[in-house]
């Protein structure tokens, strides 16, 4: 992407690395360097993936499993909370609103760099819509 002189700077998508072993941290830090629209934030030990990710204001999280299709064995929290519906009323009753967690997934059909970053940079264009 090119930008005109004095053009304001585009903010590069957060790009949260949970708990990955450092042999492929190393490979998506790797690809990720160098894109003005990615930027890498290395995850650490204790909270959850995605309480972490939040916190540091990352909308995409990297994380490492064995069965990555497993919800559960990500976030079990987040996995429970596909079952439940919320209405909210506002307490003088002028609006509601009704929310429902549906989870999307689509399986990598391979499993090479650039297949991974084009997940990310995919993740991160959807989170910027």
């Amino acid at each position: 992407m090119v930008l005109e002189p004095g053009a304001p700077q585009l903010a590069a998508t957060l790009v949260y690395l949970a708990d990955l072993p450092p042999l492929l941290a190393d490979i998506v830090t790797t690809m990720i360097e160098g894109r003005d629209d990615l930027e890498v934030i290395q995850g650490g030990e204790g909270a959850g993936p995605i309480d972490a990710a939040l916190a540091a204001g990352a909308p995409v999280v990297v994380v490492a499993r064995s069965d990555p299709g497993d919800l559960a064995a990500i976030d079990p929290y987040l996995a429970q909370a596909t079952s439940l519906s919320v209405v909210a009323v506002a307490s003088d009753w002028s609006s509601a609103c009704s929310h429902a967690f549906h989870p999307t997934s689509r399986r990598l059909e391979h499993i090479s760099p650039s297949d991974i970053l084009t997940a990310i940079s995919a993740a991160a264009e959807e989170q910027a819509r």
